[in-house]
């Protein structure tokens, strides 16, 4: 094989589906790409074509404890275990340049593991693509916030018939062209004469109710960091969960982050939390960040008639912001409570090493979103005082400033100064 050949791990459970995970392997090498074929099956199986086996995984541990036979382990427990050691060893693999794609095929158990490998093993960016007979439902628990792509099997992995041969076609095909541009890709990288690691990357979060905030703050660090990345982050849950991730990975070095409303859905229970760990990213790393309160007044449910009734009952304020979405106003309360949480995650490192960190509160007094301005439905001053006096409360001796603005959060002159806030720490000035 050339060098412009990538390599792509294919896993599977050989026990259960080996004829099939035999075939898209044919598949693949037929689209000029290499195979390491991975058992991540329950029962030990020998063939030829298994590059590494469920034995070499368990064995490269360095625990001095055994682990017991996976063959005898309920599915569920044969799954938690096994993840660890095919997590660590796909790590490896990628670490050491040795594989550019990753195809996994499975039904629900060979699903479970083989996305919480991608999840944890692998970066966003790497090609990872999951042949499943769950990908026509809820396929969030899987992906998370990482790039997974599924494909649905159409029918279960259990033989094979025309249909499901179009499907590992189709799949091979696909994971053997995205590890080709990957390769390319990386490579060019490396070429490049210009270092790109001079390039300042930046992620922002965003919210439909503070889009405007959002897009001309871009606009200004694009203006003011000629050749920087920004990277806009929708707060849906899952889009807080990427930039926290990016933020771990090294693959951004600020943050611009306007739009913390999936506090506010983790504080009071609304369904786009990114859970608890919102903001600590940033916080352990203590990159240059500028942080907001964009959308805090608001708490997120699904269409009206699945908003819990412990709200309906109360008399709470909604604002039906389209036919399956329904926004429920943040009370004083909520607010305050929004307000400890954003303190604690944001000076946990400042407390403890009694420093001045990178961060800076900024609070948009004149309205946290599109709905909490004059004559808009959610514009509530006792409620954003509640969030604006806690910060401040909370952050005092903590290192961190926290500076009110008179203006909205989609004032463009706002937008501005936050943007500009963000290139000073950045610059270290």
């Amino acid at each position: 094989m050339t060098s412009n050949t990538p390599t792509i791990l294919l896993l599977g459970t050989c026990d259960t589906k080996l004829p099939e995970l035999l075939y898209t392997k044919a598949q693949i090498e037929s689209n000029n790409a290499t195979v390491l074929l991975m058992d991540i099956g329950r029962h030990e199986t020998t063939h030829e074509e298994i590059s590494i086996s469920q034995s070499a995984l368990t064995n490269a541990s360095p625990s001095s404890t055994p682990i017991p036979d996976l063959a005898t382990l309920p599915r569920a427990e044969y799954i938690t275990t096994l993840t660890p050691y095919a997590t660590k060893k796909v790590a490896h693999l990628h670490k050491s340049h040795q594989i550019y794609g990753i195809l996994g095929i499975g039904g629900s158990c060979g699903t479970a593991l083989a996305a919480a490998v991608m999840r944890d093993a692998l970066p966003v960016g790497f090609p990872k693509l999951l042949v499943s007979t769950m990908a026509s439902g809820d396929v969030g628990p899987y992906i998370g916030e990482t790039d997974i792509s599924m494909m649905y099997s159409v029918v279960d992995i259990a033989g094979r018939n025309r249909v499901l041969e179009g499907v590992l076609d189709n799949a091979a095909g696909g994971i053997a062209g995205m590890a080709s541009a990957f390769l390319k890709r990386q490579r060019g990288e490396r070429e490049k004469k210009v270092d790109e690691s001079s390039r300042v990357k930046i992620g922002i979060s965003m919210f439909g109710v503070t889009t405007p905030g959002v897009t001309r703050a871009r606009e200004r660090l694009e203006e003011v960091l000629p050749g920087c990345e920004v990277y806009v982050f929708h707060a849906t849950g899952s889009g807080g969960r990427a930039l926290e991730r990016l933020v771990r990975e090294e693959q951004i070095d600020a943050v611009l982050d306007l739009t913390t409303t999936e506090i506010a859905d983790e504080v009071v229970g609304g369904v786009l939390s990114a859970g608890a760990g919102r903001l600590t990213a940033a916080t352990v790393r203590d990159i240059p960040r500028v942080v907001s309160i964009g959308a805090c007044d608001m708490v997120n449910f699904g269409e009206v008639g699945s908003v819990p009734p412990v709200f309906r009952e109360a008399g709470r304020l909604f604002h039906e912001h389209n036919p399956t979405v329904t926004l429920m106003r943040t009370t004083k309360k909520e607010c305050a409570d929004i307000g400890i949480f954003i303190a604690g995650n944001l000076s946990r490192n400042s407390r403890d090493k009694g420093r001045l960190t990178r961060t800076k509160v900024v609070l948009p007094v004149g309205g946290v979103s599109m709905l909490d301005v004059p004559g808009q439905t959610f514009q509530d001053t006792e409620a954003d005082e509640a969030l604006f006096s806690t910060l401040e409360k909370e952050l005092e001796g903590s290192g961190i400033s926290v500076v009110r603005d008179s203006r909205d959060i989609n004032d463009p002159d706002f937008a501005v100064a936050v943007a500009d806030e963000l290139v000073k720490l950045i610059r270290g000035e």
